[in-house]
């Protein structure tokens, strides 16, 4: 059978993309392998969101023409953020691509291919868990950010259809769905008139087969005390919060165009660890942005000390065309950008630690995702605390189950990141 192959960067929502990509080549007679030296197609889905995932894609791509003349590839396509910015570049500069393939145009893959265009998706992630996109592009228009021109304005997809594709994916085996979208706190706006977070959260939290889920992305400015309230009240939502702050200065936060300041996140900070004192809060951070005083960095450091997210990245400020704060005149030296960073992944490791150090002789929930890869542990899983490729890892040192199974486990050691533990017969 003729074979194909996709490496898919980036973000969970273009993954989505990716899985909507093998679905429409399958229809073609293809069937998916994980080794590109077998695959007579190979699709790199690229980002474009920041100058390391712009690297990224272009060494991927360069990689996979090289591989292409001693391989049996016989077509590389591109598709992607990266094809949706930088399309008439990429033309000119690499001409050895087959295919280039505007962001989400399945019409047009579907042509390559002589078969018809469909919304059906063939998930690319472990059967146990895949993820639900409840929205796509971002009204929120942050200075520093390319998705609005890459992928538009806020289109949030009707409760009917992501209940149809939630239960679709339940019937596949998927245990854990995982909401994703540019800002999940404001799905619904643009199609309701209001926001329908809480709302679809009650009717997924209905569906048969699921046990676990987790929402991504939830923008400080749009959290509610509904949505907290929904993430208390619903059992098989995971206690987990991914709340990107990206600072914590006022001034930065509005020439960031946050749409929230220091009060309000304080609140909901709050808010959330005395409605559900097992919540943990991960968020990202941004140091280097253009303007940053040593003082506002100290503020942020502080604010991270003594809050103490359980989980918690820090990215240096990228330069985008296209964005406002391009022509921003005080950008900051790239050095002390990555200083700052540093810095601040110190003092977060040490915080990781002593909250995962805490975790030592509790029992809790794991969901099992393969088999260990080192000899001294049999399989490796992840707990509620813990999103995909993000997060951290529970090793598991005894016990068997399945993969996929959900298991009690008791934790018997803790590391930076990582939670070794047995499991509970």
């Amino acid at each position: 059978m003729k074979k194909y192959s996709i490496v898919s960067l980036g973000c969970s929502k273009n993954l989505v993309d990716s899985e909507v990509f093998s679905a429409i080549i399958e229809t073609a007679g293809y069937e998916f392998t994980t080794e590109f030296e077998e695959a007579k197609i190979i699709i790199i889905n690229t980002c474009g969101f920041i100058i390391d995932a712009k690297e990224e894609s272009i060494q991927t791509i360069l990689e996979m023409i090289e591989l292409k003349k001693s391989s049996k590839c016989e077509k590389l396509i591109i598709t992607g953020c990266l094809v949706k910015r930088y399309y008439k570049d990429l033309m000119e500069s690499i001409p050895e691509i087959d295919h280039i393939i505007d962001l989400k145009d399945f019409d047009k893959f579907a042509e390559v291919f002589e078969t018809r265009p469909t919304t059906d998706r063939i998930l690319l992630t472990p059967g146990h868990f895949g993820y639900l996109r409840v929205s796509d592009g971002c009204n929120n228009h942050c200075s520093y950010c390319a998705i609005p021109g890459i992928r538009g304005a806020l289109h949030s997809e009707s409760i009917e259809i992501l209940l149809e594709e939630a239960r679709k994916m339940a019937a596949g085996g998927v245990k854990e769905l995982i909401l994703t979208a540019q800002d999940t706190a404001n799905y619904g706006v643009d199609i309701y008139g209001e926001q329908k977070l809480p709302e679809l959260m009650k009717q997924l939290h209905e569906i048969d087969g699921i046990e676990w889920i987790r929402v991504l992305y939830l923008h400080p400015a749009h959290i509610t005390s509904e949505i907290i309230d929904t993430f208390a009240k619903l059992p098989k939502v995971c206690n987990y919060f991914e709340i990107p702050i990206q600072h914590i200065n006022n001034d930065l936060l509005n020439d960031m165009n946050r749409h929230v300041g220091r009060e309000r996140i304080g609140e909901i900070i709050s808010e959330i660890r005395k409605k559900m004192p097992d919540a943990v809060i991960r968020t990202t951070l941004i140091v280097g942005y253009p303007g940053e005083t040593e003082q506002q960095y100290e503020e942020l450091k502080r604010f991270i000390q003594t809050t103490r997210f359980e989980r918690l990245g820090v990215f240096t400020y990228s330069r985008e065309e296209d964005t406002a704060a391009f022509d921003h005149k005080d950008q900051i030296d790239e050095e002390i950008a990555e200083e700052r960073k540093d810095e601040l992944m110190q003092i977060q490791q040490t915080i990781s630690e002593d909250f995962l150090s805490g975790m030592v002789g509790s029992k809790i929930k794991v969901i099992i995702d393969q088999i260990g890869e080192d000899e001294d542990f049999s399989l490796e899983g992840r707990s509620y605390f813990d999103s995909p490729e993000i997060d951290g890892t529970v090793f598991i040192a005894e016990g068997d189950a399945m993969i996929g199974e959900i298991v009690e486990v008791e934790i018997i050691d803790a590391w930076e990141y990582d939670l070794i533990g047995r499991i509970v017969e």
